[in-house]
């Protein structure tokens, strides 16, 4: 079980998925993003990560975002490729969100 925070941040669902429990894994939007920045820019360091969430805006929510993904990581031994189309479309994007704008918590975008 997720120690630092059990839930998503953010309501938009991007992806479902099990541990080996069979319980249930739930990544937003906001998880796409900052998996797509992770390993975009920081060669997939969760260390480094969570160092440059600290120099952005809304740095708290986005090292709790960093933390959470880290420990779906450790318990799965890995997160889920993204596809390449997804990863070209949402780049720009997930920089944009990662540097300006902050966590987003509802779930109507």
């Amino acid at each position: 079980m997720l120690t630092h925070t059990a839930q998503p941040l953010g309501g938009e669902v991007f992806l479902q998925m099990t541990d080996r429990l069979g319980n249930p894994i739930t990544l937003t939007y906001n998880d796409l993003w900052m998996l797509i920045v992770c390993r975009a820019s920081m060669e997939g360091d969760w260390v480094q990560m969570r160092r440059a969430a600290g120099a952005v805006v809304d740095g708290p929510a986005k090292r709790e975002l960093a933390q959470r993904l880290w420990e779906i990581e450790q318990i799965l031994g890995k997160l889920p490729e993204i596809p390449r189309e997804v990863q070209r479309r949402h780049l720009h994007r997930a920089h944009v969100w990662f540097t300006r704008h902050a966590v987003r918590h509802d779930r109507r975008w």
